[in-house]
């Protein structure tokens, strides 16, 4: 990374910190998933990725309790020489819930970078969407250090990815698209249909998606948003966490078949030179494994999904601007210049509520907000109290700025709820051009 850019992301994060809304520390002596202790005030959290709650379940308590008294704190060993049979154990619960050969590694980031390298050389062409994480970013430079030709696509533009697909497979083997099945800031969803469309109609594409935010709180036992919108197909690899409604630890990768796990396993750098998981997360990831089985999973999904919907429905009676109004748990409150989206933080934490503030670089300057993510841990109550505080300040904020809310809406080249209906936009594409 250059030093210029280094040098002003330090200053961005610096003034975060001066207004105390990032690196924070919690102070309470138990944690319940709704509450969290900071500076010595308690503040209703929205800012879990523990959609479904699990993490306060005492089936995962206890059997993380029981595998420390069993197999001690950690078996240190590196997988490719001796593994608890935990391990076997969970990647067979792991299988079912997939219908496919699935292979656990420490975190997805790590397991990403054991597969691509692995899986994709320089006879291969990488297009990385825009707003992929950056774990996948990461990972996908060993595979150009290897040779493979990488470029970026901006987010979610179909039309544009089949130009290229058409294009790069006149010279190369192989032509991936990465992206993500939710993304993680604006909480959109990668358009399955159409990437199922071009993996049946091009025999050189490949997807390569990483499901993380997807997973758990939707699909046939929480296998997650992709293979909840197509089935798995031969030429998709897909990678997602259980450190999200999973509740727990470590990344999964989901392969079309043992051999292709096998070549990963025997040859990824996190499965040679990785410590391995603790036993203690491995015994909880079993049991919600076995909670993702069972019937149970959609009653969790259900209650999580009424949320959800109770959110857009008061963003939408609010006049709030939301980017997205997708029902997935990750929701941006658009406020577009970077100091709207300080002050509101600010604004929403001095009446109780913690939330992330998304502000460069983890996006443009101009496409600053709020990112809330939805729980089960939270009450409807909760949830109402969070969007009137953020209904009350915006206005004042804005007035302070000398910004409005038309400017928000055109930074992020969404619609105005009051505009005319024949300013109307595909909803698919309302959200292609943030972060070009």
């Amino acid at each position: 990374m250059k030093k210029e850019f280094t040098t002003l992301i330090n200053k961005v994060i610096n003034r975060s910190v001066e207004l105390g809304i990032v690196h924070l520390s919690t102070q309470d002596e138990t944690l319940d998933g709704r509450i969290v202790t900071m500076n010595g005030r308690e503040y209703l959290n929205f800012g879990s990725c523990n959609y479904l709650g699990l993490e306060k379940d005492e089936r995962l308590i206890e059997a993380a309790v029981d595998a420390v008294r069993r197999y001690g704190t950690q078996l240190s060993c590196a997988r490719s020489c001796i593994s608890l049979g935990q391990y076997d154990e969970l990647e067979y619960l792991l299988s079912e819930i997939f219908e496919k050969p699935a292979l656990l590694a420490p975190t997805t980031s790590l397991g990403h970078i054991s597969t691509l390298p692995i899986l994709v050389d320089e006879r291969d062409a990488i297009i990385l969407d825009h707003q992929v994480h950056n774990s996948v970013k990461n990972a996908s430079q060993l595979a150009k250090a290897n040779g493979t030709y990488i470029e970026t696509l901006r987010h979610s533009h179909m039309d544009h990815l089949e130009t290229r697909i058409q294009i790069l497979r006149n010279e190369y083997e192989k032509v991936w698209y990465m992206a993500d099945g939710i993304y993680s800031i604006f909480g959109d969803a990668a358009p399955m249909k159409q990437l199922d469309y071009f993996l049946n109609k091009y025999e050189q594409f490949h997807l390569y998606i990483d499901d993380a935010h997807g997973m758990g709180w939707t699909g046939k036992h929480g296998r997650g948003y992709v293979l909840r919108e197509m089935k798995h197909h031969p030429r998709m690899l897909l990678a997602t966490s259980l450190a999200k409604s999973f509740a727990n630890c470590g990344g999964v990768l989901v392969f079309n078949d043992k051999e292709q796990l096998q070549l990963v396993k025997n040859c990824g750098s996190s499965f040679l030179f990785s410590g391995p998981l603790q036993p203690a997360v491995l015994g909880a990831s079993i049991a919600s494994a076995k909670i993702h089985l069972s019937d149970e999973i959609q009653v969790l999904q259900d209650e999580l999904e009424q949320r959800m919907g109770y959110f857009v429905g008061l963003a939408k009676s609010m006049s709030i601007p939301i980017v997205n109004t997708e029902l997935t748990p990750i929701f941006f409150v658009a406020t577009g210049k970077g100091e709207v989206g300080y002050k509101m933080c600010k604004y929403v934490m001095d009446h109780g509520y913690y939330c992330h503030l998304a502000a460069f670089p983890a996006v443009p300057a101009k496409n600053s907000g709020l990112r809330i993510t939805i729980t089960r841990h939270q009450s409807y109550e909760d949830i109402k109290g969070l969007m009137e505080v953020i209904a009350e300040g915006l206005p004042i904020i804005l007035k302070e700025e000398n910004y409005s809310l038309e400017e928000i809406y055109d930074a992020f080249y969404m619609i105005h709820p009051n505009a005319k209906s024949a300013q109307t936009e595909d909803k698919s594409k309302q959200h292609l051009r943030i972060n070009d």
